[in-house]
């Protein structure tokens, strides 16, 4: 993930850990280099985790990572331009590529990942704990939440379809999974009821599952009824 020292870049690393052994297994590059803030945070929860990685930044522009990131000086050259040319975005979302050039997913989407996002400090919104990995109730959906949450709030978001990160498309990412995963397809029906509501939330979740019917030759029985019950179950967690 990291890159050579350059001005006007520093790293905040914040790692979770369950127990201490975890603590031995620290890279020594993140302990001496002094571009690089380590926070270590005992417990679990990828919202958690971020949100800790946040309090801890002190940047007038933020991007979201992931320890296996790739980044070059050009990419964070053309995050830099963008604010510099859209001083009325307080977030931008960006593309992503796999470690082969490819883009990640068909661009412009109608989902978010996390590499993707970037942001003013100003914006101080937080990604809701009960949504992403780690969480008790919903293991996805969290990037979604934490958009709509900040444009509720008053911040402007723009997309460009500008790469600025290439990352593993086998860790980045759920959607290749969603047909399989009873879990995810819960957590998508929950991001939906939040969003949108529960009576559109249900329309775009049997929607979803026709998708998967049509294109995947895939029965949208079993992914619908998923949907519907995280619909239910969020709306009885809030």
């Amino acid at each position: 993930m990291l890159m050579p020292p350059q001005d006007g870049i520093s790293y905040v690393v914040s790692m979770e850990y369950t127990d201490k052994a975890y603590l031995d297994l620290i890279p020594d590059v993140l302990k001496e280099r002094k571009d690089v803030r380590l926070t270590l945070l005992e417990g679990k929860g990828l919202s958690r985790n971020r949100n800790n990685a946040i309090a801890h930044a002190d940047a007038d522009i933020l991007v979201v990572g992931d320890d296996d990131c790739r980044y070059k000086p050009e990419y964070m050259a053309a995050i830099r331009k963008a604010y510099e040319m859209h001083p009325e975005a307080d977030i931008i979302t960006f593309q992503a590529l796999t470690l082969d050039g490819r883009p990640l997913h068909p661009y412009p989407a109608p989902y978010v990942c996390s590499v993707e996002i970037t942001f003013r400090r100003r914006v101080e919104t937080l990604f809701s704990n009960r949504f992403g990995l780690g969480s008790s109730q919903f293991c996805s959906g969290e990037e979604q939440v934490w958009l709509h949450d900040a444009v509720c709030e008053g911040h402007r978001h723009i997309y460009l379809d500008i790469p600025i990160v290439q990352t593993p498309m086998e860790t980045t990412g759920s959607q290749s999974r969603f047909s399989t995963s009873p879990a995810l397809q819960q957590s998508k029906g929950a991001c939906f009821n939040y969003i949108y509501g529960t009576a559109e939330a249900a329309w775009r979740s049997v929607k979803e599952a026709g998708w998967y019917m049509v294109h995947k030759h895939i029965n949208p029985l079993p992914i619908a009824w998923n949907m519907l019950k995280g619909i239910v179950k969020e709306r009885g967690t809030r």
